[in-house]
């Protein structure tokens, strides 16, 4: 194999189309679990959402207060992040002020702000889906994904599988650090994202720092 020959050996540049939205939240909890019920709850108020597979909705994350709890506290960091195409942002300004209710706990959606990719060389994301449930089997369905569609040989570590709730059943998915990326590839991997559903917050790359913590956590 010609390694010069790899489109991520040539300068190239990427303009990504899709944008991140990071939204101000009033509340006091959330459930745990909220993955599928953001999802509807902002499906319903902008239904358009659902057009684009690229369009992302990552979970919410809150405050523990003891292990197994079933909602979580809601502070000033907690905040609504969509991925979405530049386009659309002035449509994305129909979501401030509304309220989504969410299995009885009530969340009001204030002010947002815009944030564009960086170009990373390791990226992460939490939960990724390519309909695999077997580890080896989502490692096969990665490398495919990298190898063909995204044309970029990098190193990646696979984290432990987790189980999320869709409205179809659940699903399996597992972890994802990509380290050594091409910038260029960096931000079309954010751009596109991997596998499916990602209204659920599947397959939504974001910058990561170090593998380290990474590393550390699956060994």
């Amino acid at each position: 194999m010609n390694w010069a020959s790899w489109p991520e050996d040539k300068p190239e540049e990427y303009v990504p189309t899709m944008i991140d939205l990071q939204f101000d939240l009033v509340g006091t909890t959330i459930p745990s679990d909220n993955a599928l019920l953001l999802s509807e709850a902002l499906l319903t108020q902008l239904p358009w959402l659902g057009d684009d597979d690229r369009i992302g909705i990552q979970h919410l994350k809150g405050a523990e207060t003891n292990t197994g709890d079933t909602s979580l506290h809601i502070n000033r960091r907690t905040k609504l992040f969509l991925r979405a195409p530049k386009s659309r942002v002035d449509d994305l300004q129909q979501l401030v002020g509304k309220t989504l209710d969410l299995a009885g706990h009530d969340l009001q959606i204030g002010n947002f702000k815009t944030r564009a990719f960086s170009p990373f060389g390791n990226i992460y994301a939490h939960f990724v889906d390519t309909g695999s449930a077997s580890e080896e089997q989502f490692v096969q369905d990665v490398m495919r994904e990298l190898d063909g569609h995204f044309q970029i040989r990098c190193g990646f570590i696979c984290g432990k599988r987790q189980t999320l709730k869709s409205a179809s059943g659940p699903l399996f998915g597992y972890s994802l650090m990509l380290h050594d990326v091409p910038p260029h590839k960096s931000l079309q991997l954010q751009d596109e994202g991997m596998g499916r559903n990602r209204l659920l917050g599947c397959g939504i790359f974001i910058p990561h720092k170090s593998i380290a913590a990474v590393v550390q956590a699956n060994i």
